[in-house]
């Protein structure tokens, strides 16, 4: 058996060592010798990333633009300080599409032509990528060529792309484009601001519902090492709502093949494993509330090669990226990936009571990064470049007098309390900046450095990522990331990846009811917003995002249309509710009458509604919002039908103002007035109708023949007086 792992021990070195050998070297024979002999970039060949030199290698090879995508990545590489692969990427894309469908060959392609049809009708974002990739790469490649002879000059002229030149179209078109992203960023930064508290709340309870699952796990795990439990082991814990009890059934890779030995080949229990890792199958039908048990079922949280339509379609549905990441987030290793995704086939065909496998351990060192990620970005506000910075060194980690920011004074003033805080280089700034660390934060950092410490052991000094980490020039040498795993530098995508899980199913939806794709950045936006909607001044929201420009945080916490209105809302109501205080807004009482009494010789009938009669009776022209109807005409014996509808508009109204429908619940407010405006109305019929005969004989009785004898005083508390409704009890006076 010993003898068996040296072999599989050497087959897997000498395969690390052929897969890490110098791609290049396949690549160059694949060149023109022109483009391979281009001067001062035969060292460059070699500092080509991995991921570039095989997708050349692979991809490109099969295509007639191989020489000119290689000289423009060798070309950029040397001259920008940062990774070509996505210009690179979004040129090669824009060139399938071009030839030879519209255009022969690369010489007879017309890039003005070509990128205007390529932005489509209606403008896409893929002509404005394309237009940046091309001109970027154009202004690298013009530039070295000034700096060669016109000989060496004239070697590589076959190998350029035709020179794009702007043109007014070109700009109209981008221009359309950044307005689409930034209306459509604003829109989805304004549903951010309304559920920041309940993303923040939901992370944080889905960290510790998967903690405490891991915890049982761990407990098991422990006691099978000693001997002392046979697996499987059924576990039981509460859902994340405390609804449903959900039980999960615990195993090893040695006894799940054990069990199914029937269903795998004759060798699978020989291949050895460096770890014999633990994973969970759910018992009974999936919950009510999944969160990452869908994806598990579907297997987009497992490592494999290819993804199934299913996985794919969920993950588009949910709007979020695949979960690309070193191995140990999010999913486990390619044999564990394996094995999960064979007990699922395996248990779609038997009497097992679940197809939902998974690896517990990845998922909680995910979402203890995803944690982090999030309680940074909304604590701070800061930039996901920002939160790459962070070291575990004296110069990032300080605690001291952290400066507030004095309006009166307009200037910093020294804080008496002394905070946490972190020293990092904010964007456009050469010198380092103090961010404040809130305990929230620090209780994330503990959790992160928790776990990374039980996986990984603790934080190393690692290399900054030379193409991904904007920064890396300010970082020379190794670093103590905090953001670091298995030895390498976690980078944006990896961050996102886990941010995306901890949210996954998140509902935070923009204006057509579809769910948003939570970045770093459209949370930075989130916070903005948040801060200003609490009445934080706007100096203050700038300096916390470390921001000089006030434009630009104006911007960011720009408030929703929702926001505005429910701010200046009700001083719009008081304007709205004196204007209609005027008398001669009102219907006069012969108004009133004449109209009844036309709609009697025209229908013989009135139709009876709340309050009142109606004097159409044909189709209704004002979908039955009676109390704006001039059509109505009000009976004041029926006032408590009045006095019911005004009461239910404002119970309503009220509803819907701690629901957060400011726009509806200022309708049911409108309504509320004009029934108030109707109840005025009664009040005028009325004293009409105490004026009128019986009354006017009862005063005749008392000496009074003439009305306008009759005090104004009393006449006018008598007809404040509440009126009997007919079968009522009458006083005896």
């Amino acid at each position: 058996m010993k003898t068996m792992a040296t072999q599989l021990a050497a087959l897997r070195a000498r395969k690390k060592a052929a897969d890490t050998s110098n791609p290049f070297e396949k690549l160059l024979p694949l060149l023109d010798p022109a483009v391979v002999n281009t001067p001062r970039a035969k060292a460059v060949w070699s500092k080509l990333s991995h991921r570039m030199v095989v997708w050349l290698t692979r991809t490109v090879s099969q295509f007639p633009w191989l020489n000119h995508l290689a000289l423009a990545a060798v070309i950029y590489h040397d001259s920008g300080p940062v990774e070509p692969i996505q210009p690179i990427l979004s040129l090669h894309s824009f060139l399938r599409w071009a030839i030879p469908v519209h255009y022969p060959n690369v010489a007879l392609l017309n890039p003005v032509e070509a990128i205007i049809a390529y932005f489509g009708d209606p403008p896409q974002g893929r002509g404005d990528r394309t237009w940046s990739a091309y001109s970027a790469i154009q202004l690298h490649l013009q530039a070295y060529l000034q700096s060669l002879p016109s000989e060496e000059r004239t070697q590589l002229t076959p190998f350029l792309l035709p020179t794009l030149v702007d043109t007014p179209r070109l700009a109209q078109l981008r221009a359309q484009i950044f307005y689409q992203t930034q209306a459509k960023r604003k829109e989805q930064s304004f549903a951010v601001v309304r559920d920041l508290h309940a993303l923040v709340v939901m992370g944080r309870r889905r960290y510790q519902w998967l903690a405490n699952l891991e915890a049982q796990v761990q407990q098991v795990v422990e006691q099978a090492k000693k001997r002392e439990i046979a697996l499987p082991v059924l576990i039981r814990c509460q859902d994340l709502d405390h609804r449903q009890e959900l039980t999960f059934r615990v195993w090893d890779r040695l006894t799940w093949i054990t069990t199914h030995l029937q269903d795998y080949h004759g060798d699978t229990l020989k291949k050895t494993s460096h770890r014999n890792w633990f994973f969970l199958q759910l018992v009974g039908t999936l919950p009510d509330t999944p969160w990452f048990l869908r994806a598990a079922e579907l297997g987009a949280l497992n490592r494999v090669k290819t993804l199934s339509p299913a996985a794919r379609q969920y993950l588009r549905d949910c709007n979020v990226s695949l979960f690309q990441l070193q191995g140990g987030l999010i999913y486990p290793n390619q044999g564990i990936g394996q094995t999960l995704r064979r007990a699922r086939e395996i248990a779609a065909g038997t009497p097992e009571d679940s197809r939902i496998f998974f690896c517990i351990e990845p998922l909680l060192a995910g979402a203890a990064l995803g944690l982090f990620a999030l309680v940074c970005l909304t604590q701070s506000g800061m930039r996901i470049g920002e939160l790459l910075q962070i070291t575990g060194d004296k110069a990032c980690m300080k605690i001291g007098f952290f400066p507030t920011f004095d309006g009166q004074a307009e200037s910093f003033a020294e804080n008496p309390t002394k905070l946490f805080f972190w020293l990092l280089y904010p964007k456009g700034s050469t010198a380092r900046q103090p961010y404040p660390v809130t305990p929230f934060m620090q209780e994330a950092l503990t959790i992160w450095m928790h776990v990374h410490q039980r996986f990984c052991g603790p934080f190393i000094e690692v290399s900054p990522d030379h193409f991904y980490f904007t920064h890396h020039r300010r970082f020379p040498g190794k670093h103590q990331f905090v953001l670091q795993w298995n030895g390498r530098q976690i980078l944006t995508h990896a961050i996102e990846a886990c941010l995306n899980f901890l949210l996954l199913e998140h509902r935070c939806l923009d204006s057509q009811g579809k769910p948003i794709h939570l970045t770093a950045h459209l949370l930075r936006h989130g916070v903005a917003g948040y801060l200003r909607q609490q009445g934080v001044p706007l100096e203050e929201i700038a300096a916390l995002l470390h921001q000089v420009n006030l434009i630009v945080t104006d911007y960011y916490s720009k408030p929703s249309p929702q926001d505005l209105f429910a701010q200046v809302g009700p001083f719009l109501t008081r304007l709205g509710e004196v204007a209609e205080i005027d008398p001669a807004t009102l219907r006069t009482v012969g108004d009133i009458q004449k109209l009844g009494q036309e709609a009697l010789k025209r229908f013989g009938v009135l139709r009876r509604i709340p309050g009142g009669t109606c004097a159409v009776f044909t189709a209704c022209e004002v979908q039955f919002k009676c109390a704006s109807c001039p059509a109505y005409i009000p009976d004041p014996i029926r006032r408590e039908e009045v006095r019911e509808k005004i009461a239910n508009c404002v119970r309503t109204a009220e509803f819907l103002k701690r629901s957060g429908d400011f726009l509806q619940a200022e309708v049911q407010k409108t309504h509320a007035r004009h029934w108030e405006r109707i109840e005025k109305e009664m009040q005028a019929l009325a004293a009409l109708e105490l004026m009128a005969s019986p009354f006017e004989t009862a005063l005749k009785q008392f000496g009074v023949d003439n009305l306008d004898e009759v005090d104004d005083e009393w006449l006018l508390t008598l007809k404040q007086q509440p009126r009997l409704t007919p079968g009522g009890d009458f006083p005896h006076d």
